[in-house]
């Protein structure tokens, strides 16, 4: 798996929206200008972010983006996914359901690829934004 610029970005959209704590609404153009991001990219890239429910929009003239949950409470393995669509070194198990693996039943290396995609989850899960905001400090 090769993490994209969409994961990067999204990462500095959501630790901009971190570090005001929820007391006012972002607009996408003021995160653009501060992290040097396309806006119309971001755009994009904040549709999934509220399609997984990571967060929220304000509307009104003084509207903008909010968390929708606390920073202690969002990982990293949601916004990654949010960015990615998916989150999986190897797609050993989907390609058994897509019938796209004809070696998938007598495969001696599933179990592996299994296992390493399950440490990557629990990696991704053990940091939050708040990680990341005690760091800053």
């Amino acid at each position: 798996m090769k993490i994209s610029i969409n994961a990067d970005y999204i990462l500095r959209a959501m630790y901009e929206l971190a570090t005001v704590n929820n007391e006012q609404p972002l607009s996408i153009s003021k995160i653009a200008n501060e992290k040097h991001i396309s806006r119309k990219y971001l755009e994009k890239l904040f549709v999934n972010l509220k399609k997984y429910g990571i967060v929220k929009s304000i509307l009104g003239k003084n509207g903008g983006y909010i968390l929708a949950d606390k920073p202690e409470n969002i990982t990293m393995k949601q916004i990654i996914k949010a960015a990615e669509g998916h989150i999986s070194v190897h797609n050993c198990r989907d390609r058994r359901f897509d019938m796209s693996c004809e070696f998938f039943e007598n495969c001696v290396f599933k179990d592996f690829w299994t296992e390493f995609n399950n440490h990557i989850n629990i990696f991704l899960d053990s940091y939050t934004l708040a990680s990341f905001l005690k760091n800053d400090s």
